[in-house]
């Protein structure tokens, strides 16, 4: 089973939330952390999504995005539909992109944590840095630490993969449009 799950941290340790959701994951089981700012546009993702974790049930998932941070571009280069806010226009994309389902692209660079698909088992070996502090962040503490366990797992030989078939809207920054998307 896939488990779509969506963790927050009131005191900004999302390590230590992500860490807290994955102890209640039955042996077994994936997840799916999303951020809340995220949404799946097509209502059969759960089918897609659960085809992709049978057919690569060991390695970590994510897919498609609109808006995410510039080193990410692996997760959201295509084609100028980044700053557009029309959300009729990402459905459609959203559609566009099941012409290539279950396909993966590996991805190699920075990684951003909007949508992070991977087996319980993995997470037992590797669990999240529950860091308080990050000196580089300032006050948001809970960036890059969704960055940092991909860089580890990769490192341990874990595949990070993009599933080229699926798309999920990103509001991230839609409203500040600040470097601080987490006001």
């Amino acid at each position: 089973m896939v488990h779509d799950i969506i963790p927050y941290s009131l005191d900004k340790n999302l390590g230590k939330a992500y860490n807290d959701a994955m102890a209640l994951i039955p042996d077994g089981d994936h997840v799916c952390f999303r951020d809340g700012d995220t949404c799946w546009l097509t209502p059969d993702y759960g089918v897609h999504l659960t085809e992709y974790v049978r057919q690569f049930p060991d390695s970590v998932l994510t897919c498609w995005t609109n808006r995410i941070n510039e080193k990410a571009e692996q997760q959201s280069d295509i084609g100028g539909i980044r700053e557009d806010v029309d959300f009729k226009t990402h459905l459609k994309y959203a559609e566009v992109f099941k012409n290539k389902l279950y396909k993966t692209t590996p991805l190699h660079g920075f990684v951003s944590g909007f949508c992070l698909v991977f087996p319980k088992s993995l997470w037992q070996q590797h669990k999240f840095t529950e860091k308080q502090v990050y000196e580089d962040r300032g006050p948001h503490n809970l960036l890059g630490v969704d960055n940092d366990w991909t860089n580890r797992v990769r490192v341990a030989g874990v595949p990070v993969l993009r599933m080229d078939g699926l798309y999920i809207w990103h509001t991230y920054r839609l409203l500040n449009n600040s470097k601080e998307h987490l006001l």
